[in-house]
């Protein structure tokens, strides 16, 4: 159950078998508190092996997120949600310096993506 907290695989076109990765779409806001995180750490998936470990910083705008994407077997589509405490909105997201589009709800489209990223995302008082 914690698993499907931090990482979860879904098959949304219903074809039997999932190309979805989600990460952080279900954990508990108050994980993102200021000088909180969490990490996940080698946890198997369907398309291979998947590290995580996110840290808030509210008090200095940010939320920064380090994640090792599975080598074999990538997914068509990944999305990683930095789910702040109420009261803070993401305001925008980079990897390498290059702007994300941010949904309402803070999830960022990591699709195409490889290897070891760093997403920064900049939070602000709501």
């Amino acid at each position: 159950m914690l698993r499907d907290v931090l990482l979860q695989e879904c098959d949304l076109n219903d074809d039997g078998k999932p190309e979805t990765l989600r990460l952080g779409f279900a954990t508990p806001k108050r994980w993102l508190e200021d000088g909180k995180g969490y990490k996940l750490e080698r946890a198997p998936s369907a398309f291979g092996r998947v590290s995580l470990r996110v840290d808030s910083h509210l008090a200095n705008g940010e939320v920064r997120a380090e994640i090792d994407l599975p080598p074999r077997n990538p997914p068509d589509k990944i999305s990683l949600r930095a789910r702040v405490p109420d009261g803070w909105k993401v305001t925008s997201a980079s990897v390498d310096g290059k702007t994300l589009v941010v949904d309402e709800r803070g999830t960022v489209d990591l699709s195409q993506r490889k290897g070891k990223i760093v997403v920064r995302f900049e939070v602000k008082p709501d």
